[in-house]
């Protein structure tokens, strides 16, 4: 081999390590920004559901206090304190 051949090859090496690069430089910021909105949407959906079971103990709660308010003013509605308790130890429950 004579050195005009390696050197020949060894342009083709470069030239094609440095179409590589440009690819991958040119790529990367798509593939990354696609990563953080996954991450963004997961941390979104996480979010709603706490605000859901957030909202609903503050639901229950506010049921509690109406049948205690109920409960003090004619002594009544037992019942209904023992499905507000039931209510909400479900709720506490299934909370994460």
């Amino acid at each position: 081999m004579d050195w005009q051949t390696i050197l020949a090859i060894a342009g083709g090496i470069v030239l094609i390590g440095n179409a590589a690069a440009l690819i991958y430089k040119w790529l990367r910021p798509a593939y990354q920004l696609t990563q953080r909105v996954k991450t963004l949407e997961e941390h979104d959906r996480k979010d709603y559901e706490t605000i859901e079971s957030l909202r609903e103990l503050s639901k229950a709660q506010c049921s509690a206090l109406l049948s205690i308010i109920n409960h003090m003013i004619d002594g009544n509605n037992k019942e209904d304190m023992k499905k507000t308790r039931e209510q909400i130890a479900k709720i506490l429950i299934s909370m994460k």
